[in-house]
């Protein structure tokens, strides 16, 4: 990747997916030129990239799911050379929850799940090994769709008609 000043010219791919753990993510990212480290971040902050050191921080009181989707969350804001998130509605960090649910959420996965627990997001999300708010943006994602038919249950039923 040739980064020039904040444009990026070309983006890394990551070399993680859905299935890894939090350990096997940070295995699988040792090679790239972004640091990860754990601290004890200010309540409420759960990870941060620090873009002028290439540093990704994940508070090392969290769970290693809230750690595992931190981790990927924080990945592509440093895969897009993101300076900083202002706040959750900022373009950046809709962009890095977006594309971290589409990253972490099997949608036929998914779907059974949807069904063998009758709608429980939290046993859903707990199986997924995905966080409640990952699980939420995948559904936000889902339901605001570009062509406005796919809906998070439209997943469920294709899944099960097929």
């Amino acid at each position: 990747m040739e980064r020039l000043g904040r444009i990026t010219t070309s983006l890394p791919d990551l070399p993680i997916d859905r299935r890894m753990t939090y350990g096997a993510m940070r295995r699988a990212i040792v090679g790239l030129p972004v640091t990860v480290s754990s601290a004890i971040l200010p309540d409420g902050l759960w990870g941060c990239y620090d873009d002028e050191n290439r540093v990704i921080l994940i508070d090392r009181r969290l769970t290693y799911t809230a750690k595992r989707c931190t981790l990927a969350h924080e990945l592509l804001h440093w895969r897009h050379g993101d300076t900083g998130c202002a706040n959750n509605s900022s373009k950046q960090e809709r962009r890095a929850r977006t594309q971290t649910a589409l990253m972490l959420v099997d949608p036929a996965e998914l779907a059974l799940l949807e069904h063998m627990y009758d709608d429980d997001l939290w046993s859903i999300a707990d199986e997924l090994n995905v966080t409640m708010q990952v699980l939420t943006d995948y559904q936000a994602t889902l339901n605001t769709s570009p062509n406005g038919r796919i809906t998070f249950s439209d997943t469920k039923e294709r899944v099960f008609n097929a």
